[in-house]
């Protein structure tokens, strides 16, 4: 029977919908976890970004300091000036000021060069293992002075290698006393060919206080203030790959840079470095893998891919109880068809009746009218009227309660202008409207939300076009003075009057609607979005005359 495959029909659109239900929900769940994710991924980025930053500040403070002695003391020429026998009170004072500003050289030494004695001095507080003791602790100084000492030959075996070698520098590792040290001299020559050596200086750096001491003082000192409020783990691994200082975590987000553990500055002096200095590669590794604000993104997405996967599930209860409604009203269509049914023979013959005088008035020409080819015209623009008001309705939502969810981007003022205009241009050539478009050459770009400034500049653009007759002139250019970009719209139309410009300034002021004629809503929204965009949007009127917008933005 009729009735029977309309109940069937009725339950298999019901199972229809169901799935479709079901599928939809899927598909949202499955959105809602890409955008999810894609969230969190972009937390990830910047917490990553901000560990690359803090890497390339720790590096750049390490090796500043590590370069230190060597530009600032061995390039000084003081130290090549002849020393008198008794050590002057000036030698004195510039090796302490020298030792209290860089912690690491352990000494300094000069040498004449031939059977002149090489003369070290350490630090008084800190002697070498290798430094005889003072031969006179009477005197309080914080300098301690000794003349070859057990470790004189073999740094001057090292340093006559470099100077047979014609070099400005002799940089080498070696062992002093069993204890691995690193040693930068500054060597100077008689004659332009270095043929004749005239003085050496230089420092000796003890590696194994560098490696227990020097790095742990200078993280402290330089971390806190490029962590960025980051909760970071900050690991140092030397050349071997093992950790010398910190916790290594390599969970992501981790930034990695590597220096050589080098006492000097290589810039210019490249070919003074033996090979196996210049591969000894240090790292600082960084790993905020334990950031609050990281942590507190991964638990967010679990916590809303879990209220979703919730929310399906009651949907799926409901979309059951739905179904059983369903079938419960199929019953009852059927009883109400199987009723209709008994009746319907009674019915055909006026049916009947009814169906021939519709047809012979189908049978008859059409009518044809000139204002039908209109409609489509009229119905295009109020569609775009209606759009546009839709996308201020959902603008002002957004920009209500959501503004920081601008993405913001350099961009042009003329681009944004073009772009505004686009949807106006079958209204102007309707209309007559003619449009000036005046750029300032090497305008500077301006750092904007292009939707959301394109929609500013419409809702400008629509107000002088709405108080516009035909063949009307709308005049936009584009200005800077004093770093800030300047978007001008001014018409010629029916201009504002005192009293409704006032209040229309209040309007935009507290962003609120315009209860005259409508029109403060879009200026309403497009103050809002230029006060977002740390931008004033200033409103002159002349009744009578036209008014004049105009949006300024901070360049970039």
């Amino acid at each position: 029977m009729k009735s029977d495959r309309i109940t069937r029909l009725a339950l298999r659109a019901s199972s229809f919908l169901t799935i479709s239900v079901f599928v939809g929900i899927a598909m949202l769940l499955a959105l809602g976890y890409l955008v999810a994710r894609d969230w969190q991924q972009g937390v990830v980025v910047r917490i990553a970004h901000q560990n690359e930053e803090s890497a390339d500040l720790i590096i750049k403070a390490i090796t500043r300091d590590m370069r230190g002695a060597q530009a600032r003391i061995l390039a000084n020429r003081d130290w090549d000036a002849p020393v008198p026998a008794d050590f002057t009170r000036d030698m004195t004072e510039q090796v302490a000021t020298t030792f209290a500003r860089y912690p690491y050289p352990e000494s300094f030494f000069i040498w004449r060069g031939g059977q002149q004695s090489m003369l070290f001095f350490s630090r008084a507080t800190r002697l070498p293992r290798w430094m005889p003791p003072p031969q006179n602790p009477t005197i309080n100084s914080p300098i301690a002075l000794a003349a070859d000492p057990p470790v004189a030959d073999e740094v001057r075996r090292h340093v006559l290698t470099s100077v047979a070698a014609q070099r400005r520098y002799a940089v080498f590792n070696t062992e002093l006393a069993g204890i691995p040290y690193q040693i930068i001299a500054r060597i100077t020559y008689a004659d332009s060919l270095r043929e004749h050596l005239e003085s050496v200086s230089g420092f000796t750096v003890n590696l194994d206080w560098v490696r227990k001491w020097y790095f742990a003082d200078m993280l402290s000192e330089v971390w806190p203030g490029v962590s960025g409020g980051l909760t970071q783990d900050i690991a140092l691994v030397d050349e071997n790959n093992r950790t010398v200082l910190g916790s290594d975590n390599e969970k992501q987000p981790v930034a990695q840079r590597a220096f050589p553990l080098l006492f000097m500055d290589s810039s210019d002096t490249a070919s003074d470095i033996p090979s196996d200095l210049a591969h000894m590669q240090w790292r600082i590794r960084i790993s905020a893998s334990r950031d609050p604000i990281l942590l507190s993104a991964r638990r967010r997405v679990d916590a809303t891919l879990l209220a979703t996967t919730l929310a399906i599930i009651l949907c799926g209860l409901s979309l059951m109880v739905t179904h059983q409604a369903v079938l419960s009203r199929a019953k009852v269509s059927e009883m109400r068809s199987r009723f209709v049914s008994s009746v319907t023979h009674e019915l055909k013959t006026p049916l009947a009746s009814i169906h021939a005088l519709a047809a012979t008035l189908a049978r008859q020409s059409p009518i044809a009218s000139e204002r039908y080819r209109e409609y489509p015209n009229l119905l295009i623009q109020e569609t775009n009227h209606l759009s546009r008001l839709v996308d201020n309705l959902l603008a002002y939502a957004r920009i209500t309660h959501a503004s920081e969810a601008y993405a913001f981007e350099p961009m042009a003022a003329a681009e944004l202008v073009e772009e505004a205009l686009k949807s106006f241009q079958p209204r102007f050539s309707e209309t007559g409207i003619t449009v000036e478009f005046e750029m300032s050459p090497d305008l500077p770009f301006v750092c904007v939300d292009q939707r959301a400034m394109t929609l500013a500049l419409t809702n400008l653009i629509e107000n002088a076009v709405r108080h516009l007759g035909n063949n009307g002139h709308i005049r936009i250019s584009t200005s800077c003075v004093d770093s800030v970009v300047s978007i001008e719209v001014q018409d010629d139309g029916c201009g504002i009057s005192t009293a409704k410009l006032a209040a229309l300034r209040e309007s935009i002021a507290s962003r609120e609607f315009s209860p005259s004629d409508g029109g403060g809503f879009g200026l309403a929204i497009a103050g809002k979005v230029v006060a977002d965009h740390r931008g004033t949007l200033t409103v002159d009127s002349v009744l009578g005359t036209g008014t004049r917008c105009v949006i300024g933005l901070p360049a970039c």
